[in-house]
């Protein structure tokens, strides 16, 4: 483990919510994070980079010779990687691994803690052919030559009606193929299962969310639990997707109201340029449009939604069904306790094709450091009542 993030999880494990100073600190811990820039500088000098660190022009000039080495057309700007608040697209991402001659492990390794993205999903002929050209050692013209012989299709809107075929089929399925003609004749001969991604993640969405939203289900059970600490808008059994996201991340009734009416059902306005929120935590942050689009099946366009709502559903349930069995809101939880949700989550997070929790990564640390407090929920939302704050006091100055 790197010393960056050991001083996260030592954060994660430290942090009180009790603590006079609390919000300093999580403003000092916002402005730790890596951006994607110095995650780069991070990984690129561990994989050949020898040069000054803090020298933009010798980093980018590294990259470039890496990339003409490779045989890879060139960015627009190298240099740009390394200016702040840089972000790149996943091709982007794809052709710096090639470029690094990463392994797959290593290219897990730099879409984790760099890009802080899944790699390679191969339900998307791209990054099947990515997946295996990098298993097989094969370049990034390499791939590219294997992607104009294979037919161009569109992305379905929805789950399809009929049986799925899985991520870790296809990937098993790639792994038992050794020449480039196999894997096309593979993708092409199976062409309609690369037009849709995320079924399983979704499918324990679909799961996780009819457990809390139905009449009898955690979040009217909790909800009445929690009601008499008159703290939180509580949902009742015939509660709507927003008075249930709302109980969930502890907004107050006059809140839940405000935004309601005001916003829209729309957390945008409080997750944009917060201070609490730091990097890309807020960026594909659950909310309620989200969560009436997965229960539909609809396939949402990026990764990181689904990747996240799992997370947040998950860590929900798991207290939820403790408080309630314990009947407290204010339930002191056990290290197993939190040991054991830890390790529900990342289980979710492997069978559904995603990186399991890092510290590194902004809006995983949330999860982390509320799994170290004794109530965790309590603490999830002890932390979105202070970026509420926040987000108020800016309106205010």
């Amino acid at each position: 483990m790197s010393q960056y993030t050991e001083l996260l999880n030592t954060w994660a494990e430290t942090l009180s919510i009790d603590a006079d100073d609390f919000e300093d600190k999580l403003l000092d811990i916002a402005r730790l994070f890596r951006g994607f820039s110095e995650a780069l500088t991070a990984f690129i000098a561990k994989h050949g980079y020898t040069g000054d660190l803090g020298n933009a022009a010798s980093k980018a000039r590294f990259l470039s010779s890496r990339f003409r080495e490779a045989g890879i057309r060139p960015l627009h700007s190298f240099r740009a990687l390394f200016s702040p608040n840089a972000e790149i697209e996943r091709e982007t991402a794809y052709r710096i691994c090639f470029a690094l001659g990463l392994d797959v492990v290593e290219t897990n390794e730099f879409f984790r803690c760099v890009q802080f993205e899944r790699s390679f999903d191969c339900h998307t002929i791209r990054e099947a052919v990515y997946y295996f050209c990098i298993k097989n050692n094969l370049s990034y013209s390499e791939a590219e030559a294997i992607l104009a012989r294979i037919p161009v299709t569109k992305k379905a809107k929805a789950i399809p009606g009929r049986d799925v075929l899985y991520t870790g089929a296809i990937i098993d399925c790639i792994d038992s193929i050794k020449d480039s003609e196999t894997l096309i004749q593979y993708i092409s001969d199976n062409i309609d299962d690369f037009q849709y991604n995320n079924v399983t993640a979704i499918k324990y969405i679909q799961e996780l969310w009819a457990d809390i939203s139905k009449a009898d289900g955690l979040a009217a059970k909790e909800g009445a639990v929690i009601n008499g600490t008159n703290r939180y808008a509580v949902a009742d059994p015939d509660a709507s997707t927003w008075a249930i996201f709302s109980q969930i991340i502890g907004l107050t009734n006059e809140l839940k109201s405000e935004y309601s009416i005001k916003y829209d059902r729309s957390l945008t306005s409080v997750l944009s340029a917060n201070k609490l929120i730091p990097l890309k935590a807020g960026y594909c942050f659950p909310n309620r449009q989200n969560i009436d689009k997965l229960i539909r099946g609809e396939l949402v366009g990026d990764n990181e939604i689904v990747r996240k709502m799992l997370i947040f559903l998950t860590f929900y349930t798991y207290w939820a069904r403790i408080i309630i069995s314990q009947n407290g809101a204010c339930y002191l939880a056990k290290p197993a306790d939190s040991k054991r949700c830890f390790d529900t989550i990342n289980n979710r997070l492997y069978y559904a094709g995603y990186p399991e929790l890092y510290a590194g990564n902004p809006y995983d640390w949330l999860f982390m450091w509320a799994l170290n407090d004794e109530t965790p929920l309590e603490a999830f939302r002890y932390y979105m009542v202070e970026v509420f704050a926040e987000r108020k006091e800016k309106e205010n100055y």
